[in-house]
């Protein structure tokens, strides 16, 4: 159930809070008196204080602003929180601790004219409730932005105050990661630069067995340049074999009501790769040395529909073209004709996208406590275009469909189907791809809270006769396990994974225990299903997270393997830093061949 709950204060209390909650930051402007009048009698409909029940908030977070819509913004104040000891939803509760006042102390705030800019309104204009929720929503996504509040104020008949409440997460971190003997690798990141959303990484890599030891790479990026809601990357890597240096810009569509998008992206990489010989058995070659280009852009137009019934699900229509072209500077000997990736190509694709979205917002899914948005809806797109390519000209055809809801006393479903395919006196090389998403509601046994995460999915290579074949490894199918020998063209991926939050959290930082298995099946074009071709992992593990930090989620884990073929590389103890998974959405994207391995 939504509670809702009334904030009301004095004058005198308002100073004692700015004074109290964030030195002077909780406040940046003074406040008018028709303000603190109109502040006794809002309503502020939080998430839920992580001591309720789990219940999806599956109102449109847009049509909290139906009463106000039309009416002129007449003033937009901004409330800055430091990154502990406060929350968006308690902004008046401060209580940090020694460890949150030293973080505080050198953490510099996200300025204000940075918030500003992430807003998709202005003084002046009139309130629109979908530019409000996407603009609560493009704050949170904001690597520095721990959550964001923004809440509407009537003021007088016809204009109102807009209160945007943020909270900043500490932009510092640091990582090492090592195997003991040869290699290690360390960096340092600063996502929020004397508080102006500008992040840098830089990080070095060693491994005594090289003859050059030293490896360097580094990293800038800027957001939301100009208030254009375009983002610039500048990447550079120099990993010993792994070599990676180039840009990108983008622009998505962040909400209904944005028109166009795009990207720009070029990058020059080399990197080792390992194919495989067939004679007498599938044998993995040594890795071999290659250097491509890489280019790649598009652009994409939208146009909303049914504008009166937004509040409950937009709808739009995109259309969008672009072009990719990829270069090989160097590659092993006749590749091409057995490998589909190491083809020079160039594609020319359009796009024509139906999508319908809208948000659910709840906690302790993928995050440990802040908001989340959980999107809902559909997209069905449909791809076209043609291939120049090294060996042949062939169109190109494809077709994605993909679906998301909650489900009353089950919790949420997302789904997609895919499939597509080149066409050269009949189809070539296609692919069809099906996959399922599942999480349960949150249920609660004593103290602890628990959900159930299932993911599924299943990919079949149709009319390929190159060597690209499906494998199972980190990404595609068993965490912890490779086998360079194992091919196949019909691959059946299924996780299952049981998490508990616990109750206590240590100087911010949260706990959730889990358990999980992975079972993968990998076949050839007619191979039945049997036990010999299936390949699984069992075991437990320890996440760890702080919200407030922007480091990525620390995972210990302990795998056992129970049928393990020869030649294969699989780790029982993992220790890593995971990012945080985000559901799929139903946000039209570039135009692009589907993945064929």
């Amino acid at each position: 159930m939504i509670m809702a709950f009334l904030v009301s204060w004095s004058f005198d209390s308002i100073a004692l809070i700015s004074d109290t909650v964030s030195h002077t930051n909780f406040y940046d402007i003074t406040p008018s008196r028709r303000w603190i009048r109109e502040l006794k009698n809002i309503i502020i409909i939080p998430p839920k204080s992580e001591s309720e029940a789990d219940t999806f908030n599956i109102m449109s977070p847009g049509s909290i602003f139906y009463n106000v819509e039309g009416l002129t913004i007449a003033s937009i104040h901004i409330v800055r929180l430091n990154p502990f000891g406060t929350s968006v939803t308690e902004p008046f509760y401060h209580y940090p601790g020694w460890s949150g006042r030293l973080g505080n102390a050198v953490h510099v705030n996200t300025t204000d004219f940075v918030i500003r800019n992430a807003l998709l309104f202005k003084e002046g204009d009139a309130v629109d409730g979908i530019k409000l929720s996407y603009s609560e929503r493009y704050l949170r996504s904001l690597a520095y932005i721990g959550d964001a509040r923004i809440s509407v104020v009537s003021v007088c008949e016809n204009t109102v105050e807009v209160m945007v409440v943020v909270q900043d997460n500490l932009p510092y971190s640091a990582s090492f990661d090592t195997n003991f003997d040869n290699r290690a690798h360390f960096s340092v990141t600063n996502k929020n630069i004397v508080g102006l959303g500008i992040e840098t990484m830089a990080g070095a890599f060693i491994d005594t067995r090289k003859e050059n030891m030293m490896g360097y790479q580094g990293m800038l990026r800027l957001s939301n340049i100009g208030r254009s809601l375009i983002s610039a990357q500048a990447d550079y890597i120099d990993r010993f074999e792994n070599q990676r240096k180039g840009f990108n810009m983008n622009r998505e569509f962040y909400s209904p009501t944005t028109k166009y998008a795009g990207h720009l992206s070029y990058y020059t990489v080399q990197t080792p790769v390992r194919y495989y010989e067939y004679r007498g058995g599938i044998t993995p070659t040594t890795p071999v040395n290659i250097r491509y280009n890489q280019f790649e852009t598009w652009l994409g137009r939208s146009f909303l529909l049914d504008n009166t019934r937004r509040y409950v699900q937009s709808k739009n229509i995109k259309i969008s073209a672009g072009v990719h072209n990829i270069r090989y500077l160097n590659r092993p000997e006749e590749s091409e004709m057995r490998y589909y990736r190491l083809q020079n190509r160039t594609t020319y694709l359009g796009a024509l996208s139906f999508s319908q979205q809208s948000f659910y917002n709840a906690s302790l899914i993928y995050n440990y406590g802040r908001t989340e948005d959980i999107p809902y809806g559909h997209l069905f797109t449909v791809i076209g275009g043609i291939e120049n390519g090294e060996r042949h000209n062939r169109p190109y055809f494809s077709t994605i469909l993909s679906s998301g809801y909650f489900v009353p006393f089950v919790g949420y479903i997302s789904g997609a189907v895919s499939c597509g395919a080149f066409f050269r006196n009949g189809p070539d090389q296609g692919v069809v791809n099906i996959e399922m998403d599942y999480f349960s509601n949150l249920y609660i046994t004593g103290n602890l809270r628990q959900r159930t995460f299932i993911k599924g999915s299943y990919t079949s290579q149709l009319f390929n006769w190159l060597e690209d074949k499906l494998v199972i490894d980190d990404d595609y199918g068993i965490p912890g396990f490779r086998n360079d020998s194992i091919l196949g063209r019909h691959r059946f991926n299924l996780s299952v994974e049981q998490n508990v939050f616990m109750p206590r959290e240590i100087y911010g930082f949260r706990f959730v225990l889990y358990a999980f298995s992975y079972f993968s099946w990998l076949g050839g074009h007619y191979e039945p299903v049997t036990l010999d071709n299936l390949y699984s992992s069992f075991g437990i593990g320890l996440r760890v997270r702080n919200n407030r930090l922007v480091f990525n989620t620390l995972q210990v884990q302990f795998a056992y393997f129970p049928n393990i073929p020869k030649n294969s590389s699989f780790r029982h103890f993992s220790y890593s830093g995971e990012k945080v998974a985000r559901p799929r959405d139903f946000m039209a994207r570039a135009p692009e061949i589907l993945p064929v391995y």
